[in-house]
């Protein structure tokens, strides 16, 4: 009886906590802001698990493939690179001088390139090898060759060798895979490595937070009304990732809510906050 009081007395303080944070958050994020950044994690959540999203644009021929890799590689490596350029570029619009506006725009690059760094690194070398978590396209490929029991002795080699094996299945199997498109089954040999969470997802909602709040913060009010863009982006991006296979509606929610929370927090401290909000000062 004693331990179910401490966990309820425990839950209850967790509450409370959440509750007071919740508070300070809207009242230095603004209400609206928080409110669409909440509300797409939710609408994210409910498509990719209670719709039939997995595996739903692979096949070739198809406008839901393109569309769908279209939106996984506007969070690859080079769709990041241009939409943290776009982020920075954001908070440059408050300023009219030349000079402030470049030096936001170099600290508000500087400060989510390192953010984002920081977490692929940790994501790549430490959760992701911690969890375990086999890709769903990898156990697709080997299903259809009948070789689904080698699943974990393919995990116990290194990521480099994952996607000689799959390069090879690939070519050696070309009939079993012809009705795949050669994007999607590109992009399952080249991302060889573990699957939980997302990074692509992950990139998505922590990119989407930082750039709506930009917007909504912008000296010109008619950007406020874009704010809900780059967070139906995030979506499509989350959404994509389960329907070209690459993740499960886990990984992806799991990487969403990582990114969001990052982000949120990020925004939540003065000493973060500040390397992107450069307000005048006062004459």
């Amino acid at each position: 009886m004693q331990q179910k009081l401490t966990g309820i007395n425990y839950w209850l303080n967790q509450k409370s906590s959440a509750l007071i944070g919740g508070f300070f958050l809207c009242c230095i994020i603004k209400r609206p802001f928080l409110y669409t950044a909440i509300g797409s994690y939710l609408l994210l959540t409910i498509l990719v698990w209670f719709s039939p999203v997995a595996f739903s644009a692979i096949f070739t021929n198809s406008f839901s493939t393109s569309l769908a890799y279209f939106f996984t590689e506007s969070a690859g490596k080079y769709g990041t690179a241009l939409l943290i350029i776009g982020s920075s570029y954001a908070y440059t619009i408050r300023f009219e001088r030349k000079r402030e506006k470049l030096a936001t725009f170099i600290k508000s690059f500087v400060a989510v390139t390192l953010l984002l760094a920081l977490f692929a690194y940790t994501n790549e070398h430490v959760t992701k090898p911690l969890a375990k978590v086999a890709r769903p396209s990898h156990v697709f490929m080997l299903k259809q060759v009948n070789m689904l029991p080698q699943l974990d002795s393919l995990y116990a080699l290194s990521k480099n060798n994952r996607e000689l094996f799959f390069d090879a299945l690939s070519n050696e199997y070309a009939t079993q895979f012809q009705k795949i498109d050669k994007r999607v089954l590109s992009h399952w040999v080249e991302e060889a490595g573990f699957s939980f969470p997302s990074g692509h997802t992950f990139n998505a909602f922590l990119l989407a937070t930082i750039l709506a709040f930009g917007l909504y913060n912008a000296t010109n009010k008619q950007l406020h009304r874009y704010v809900y863009v780059p967070f139906l982006w995030a979506v499509s991006v989350g959404i994509s990732r389960v329907a070209i296979g690459a993740h499960t509606a886990l990984d992806v929610t799991a990487g969403a809510g990582l990114g969001l929370m990052l982000g949120l927090l990020f925004l939540y401290f003065d000493g973060t906050r500040n390397l992107i909000i450069h307000r005048k000062p006062n004459p």
